[in-house]
């Protein structure tokens, strides 16, 4: 582990293809949001520092199907209630498709192929600084309450936390009634707590009645079909073989439904949770951050689950309640996952690790005015190895094999219908050169993975097994 330097104080960005100037938005007069959208609200002074922060973290949520980002069915109450009272970000982008990378970038402001946690073989390195690392080295009591599977500690990614309690994919039943014990006896000091879940992966099969909640006018499904692990596995692997599968759109319909009730059964759970963050006052004293690692594909792009750059998968629900709620406001410049470490060390008044790669967002937090439109960047080993960059409207996909390129307007063909590479080819040459220049930039700071990884142990290749990730 690297020591947190007092000369990596002042948040920084090491890319200066993340934030964009305005002579680069006038050329080829590509269509971009200027100034950030802030919303309604007026600038001022962050929280005080130190404070408590709780992460609520959602495996596998997609944005697009909660209320506050536009969806028809009513899955989210609660969580559409929680973002009315926050720097609610519209626009925010996962660095990969899959848990591995994608969590170690939130929890270490790193990109994926800089911090290499990407395959089964990976870990963590040791002299990567995790957001609990940095707090802890800050005075603040550390707590993570996970679901199992890549969270485990043996991949790395619990350095820092004093309490990192593993619940074996038990999900929020498990969960919830330890994290709020945890809350109530630690509720007056200065804490980082974390809440982990799989409860919206597959398989799909949410508790009654949230397994029936969305199923009116629904068709039945194909008989024998279920939306196990392993049956939208088979379909997901099956593009690999001489007989890919195809789900009719009754068995997606049904799929999606359950998925949709999980989501249901999530909100639920987090409704209890917030009252216990209020009545135990924490509603007033702390920074509460609700967001997903990547979202999940049902056949917009051919597949299941999640493994491609698409926005269904990398557009993720993301949320920062400052507390006593001030100064909620929609956001609708593009951010990333990858900022929320820097965030919240600042918020903290902690000094940053030296080398992170995300950008702090307390100016759009505040109502300050940002550096200028910002890019963000994701990055799948998958189909060859691809590339994607958001910015402004657009989001550009790179195949790294073979070099094809799709290009679209991410903000009205939000499931990414229509590719207008062909048609928009000044466009395209600013979002592959911001592509390339990230690139170049991540390729100079890769951090030391020369050390063997510690073996899996069979109760983690099991649960691994059953969420579809090992055969």
């Amino acid at each position: 582990m690297r020591d947190v330097g007092a000369d990596a104080r002042r948040p920084r960005c090491r890319f200066p293809c993340r934030t964009v100037g305005r002579a680069a938005l006038c050329t080829a007069a590509v269509t971009v949001a200027c100034a950030a959208a802030l919303g309604c609200g007026r600038a001022g002074p962050p929280p005080p520092r130190p404070h408590p922060i709780i992460i609520v973290d959602v495996d596998t949520l997609r944005a697009d199907h909660l209320g506050c980002y536009g969806y028809q069915r009513p899955t989210s109450p609660h969580i559409d209630a929680f973002a009315r009272e926050a720097v609610f970000f519209g626009w925010a982008f996962s660095q990969a498709p899959n848990t591995p990378p994608s969590q170690t970038s939130i929890l270490t402001g790193l990109y994926p192929s800089t911090h290499g946690m990407v395959f089964d073989e990976d870990r963590v390195p040791d002299e990567v600084v995790t957001l609990a690392e940095a707090l802890a080295g800050h005075g603040f009591t550390t707590a993570g309450f996970h679901d199992g599977g890549y969270m485990r500690e043996v991949f790395g990614i619990g350095q820092g936390f004093a309490t990192y309690d593993n619940n074996h994919g038990q999900g929020l039943k498990a969960i919830g009634p330890k994290a709020e014990s945890w809350l109530r006896e630690h509720a007056d000091e200065n804490f980082l707590l974390l809440i982990h879940t799989y409860d919206a992966h597959t398989p799909y099969a949410p508790p009654p009645p949230f397994d029936t909640i969305f199923m009116d006018g629904v068709p039945a499904p194909t008989p024998g079909f279920e939306p196990t692990t392993k049956q939208m596995n088979e379909v997901r692997l099956s593009k690999f073989t001489n007989h890919p599968l195809t789900l009719p759109p009754n068995d997606v319909a049904y799929a999606m439904a359950l998925y949709d009730g999980e989501i249901r059964y999530v909100d639920e759970w987090f409704g209890g949770f917030w009252k216990v963050v209020c009545d135990l006052g924490l509603d007033r004293r702390a920074t509460v951050v609700f967001l997903s690692d990547h979202g999940e594909e049902f056949q917009e792009h051919g597949s299941v689950m999640h493994e491609k750059l698409y926005a269904t998968v990398t557009h993720i629900p993301f949320m920062i309640r400052l507390p006593g709620g001030r100064l909620a406001r929609r956001v609708d410049a593009v951010v990333e996952s990858v900022d929320l470490m820097p965030t919240l060390l600042e918020l903290a008044g902690a000094p940053l690790p030296a080398g992170i790669q995300g950008s702090s967002l307390v100016p759009f937090l505040t109502g300050r005015p940002a550096a200028g439109p910002h890019a963000a960047f994701s990055e799948s080993p998958f189909f060859g190895r691809s590339r994607a960059v958001a910015f402004g409207d657009h989001h550009l996909l790179l195949n790294m094999k073979t070099g094809a390129t799709e290009l679209y307007d991410v903000r009205n063909d939000p499931l990414e219908q229509d590719d207008i590479a062909a048609s928009k080819p000044p466009v395209l040459e600013i979002m592959a050169g911001l592509l390339h220049s990230w690139e170049e930039e991540v390729a100079s700071s890769t951090v030391d993975r020369s050390g063997e990884p510690a073996p899996l142990d069979e109760e983690t290749l099991e649960q691994l097994r059953q969420l579809g990730y090992v055969q």
